[in-house]
């Protein structure tokens, strides 16, 4: 009775919130997922916009309050219905509310999709969203140390953004989700879930993340100098901006090099902002042509993000990235 009055409420504050009534579409993506190929992994990233549970968390109130801001069921059943048809082996999220609501979303909508391995880490992100990770394999060595400091990064050479003149940023908006995955076959491979701060006027604060972000990847290359290393998420950046200079300049490789084309856009606003960044041990099995964009539906360009009501066929504002793995190391 209690999930019933919460979800009456929930539509009572977004019925004065005009309805976007216009027909979404696929604008950008494949219509639909490429097929699996026999004897691979797949591996998939996707920013699931607010994927707030139906429980209210005391901690989060005023402007930040979680109740108006849970994610309505038609939308959370549009979401599990893309990540479906995704059928990805591991899949990193991006802006989810907590591990209960991870389980709790996975537990009603995904139940038979496999995800009996989870992970998700407060950070201490204000708006109270973190990365998350669903995976048929065990993960371990899950890390987002809380408000980890990004000030200490030394940037060398030039294309640097001028850094803020008040506030110059000291931590990491969102520390990076770090899991260490095992396959059935004995395949190893360490994930950094991104999502980096947002906002034209921020790239100074994205660039010491990634710079950040670039020596923690390193601590763990040292020790194991053949990890298999995939670097995943909403950069919140251009493929040209200096804050993803600084993950080639690591040596990652960007799995859709024409950022360009209109299959590899994934975002509505017609921009290339979430990507999958692989290490050379990971990118010697990349399968090759895999990787692509899923162009879930969108609404129409006359939509108004501030104002319109988000058409729950398009429950996010941004599409999934994939790629699929062979689990075997190659020389």
């Amino acid at each position: 009775m209690a999930v019933r009055l919460t979800l009456v409420m929930i539509l009572a504050l977004g019925a004065a919130a005009p309805v976007c009534t216009a027909q979404v579409s696929h604008r950008f993506g494949d219509r639909q997922p490429q097929p699996r190929r026999p004897e691979t992994i797949r591996i998939a990233t996707y920013n699931v916009l607010n994927l707030f549970d139906h429980r209210d968390d005391p901690a989060l109130k005023g402007d930040q309050d979680d109740m108006p801001q849970a994610k309505p069921i038609p939308e959370c059943r549009e979401l599990a219905k893309a990540i479906r048809a995704v059928d990805a082996d591991i899949i990193a999220l991006q802006e989810v509310e907590s591990l209960e609501a991870l389980q709790s979303f996975r537990d009603e909508f995904l139940a038979d999709m496999g995800y009996e391995y989870m992970a998700s880490i407060d950070v201490g992100y204000y708006r109270g969203v973190e990365n998350a990770v669903l995976s048929r394999f065990p993960i371990s060595g899950a890390k987002a140390p809380a408000n980890a400091r990004i000030d200490r990064v030394k940037r060398h050479g030039g294309g640097w953004a001028d850094p803020p003149k008040e506030n110059v940023p000291r931590t990491f908006q969102r520390t990076p989700l770090r899991c260490d995955i095992t396959t059935p076959e004995g395949y190893e491979l360490t994930l950094f879930n991104v999502h980096h701060k947002s906002g034209r006027s921020n790239r100074y604060h994205r660039e010491g993340e990634a710079l950040a972000l670039v020596d923690r990847i390193n601590t763990v290359a040292r020790k194991d100098p053949g990890r298999n290393i995939v670097l995943l998420g909403d950069f919140n950046a251009a493929p040209w901006d200096r804050s993803m200079d600084v993950y080639r300049d690591a040596g990652f490789i960007d799995v859709m090099a024409d950022p360009t084309r209109e299959r590899h856009k994934t975002h509505e606003s017609d921009r290339t902002l979430d990507f999958i960044l692989l290490n050379s041990a990971a990118h010697r099995e990349l399968v090759p042509g895999s990787a692509h964009v899923y162009g879930v539906k969108s609404p129409p360009k006359s939509f108004d993000w501030k104002n319109d009501k988000r058409p729950p066929e398009a429950p996010s504002d941004h599409y999934p990235v994939i790629i699929d793995l062979v689990p075997s190391d190659q020389p």
